[in-house]
């Protein structure tokens, strides 16, 4: 019995950790970790490991989205993208980053 009780509770705490290292994308537009950018996509705001793994997530999940899309209304994935970044930015959150026309994140107002 003590011998699994040791890799029992070596699992437990491994899994504790890596939840404490998951990021959620709201926490994370908070955090200014993230922003979103001209393109439709998210950015990289601060260099974090956590907020990158969150960016290729979300932003896999949303070109998926933006195919279908562009698939059922005959036009193309940019336009759409670029339709999603517009709504994207006038649901931001105030004080949450996105990017401007140079490129640069600033935090909406």
């Amino acid at each position: 019995m003590k011998t699994l009780l040791k890799p029992v509770l070596f699992l437990f705490l491994l899994s504790i950790n890596a939840m404490a290292f998951a990021v959620t994308l709201d926490q994370a537009k908070a955090d200014g970790l993230v922003g979103e950018q001209l393109d439709g996509y998210l950015g990289l705001v601060v260099n974090n490991k956590a907020a990158q793994s969150l960016i290729a997530d979300v932003n896999a999940k949303r070109k998926q989205v933006y195919q279908q899309l562009a698939s059922k209304n005959g036009v193309s994935v940019d336009v759409v993208a670029k339709l999603a970044a517009e709504k994207a930015a006038e649901k931001t959150q105030s004080g949450h980053y996105l990017q401007n026309m140079q490129g640069e994140w600033v935090k909406k107002p």
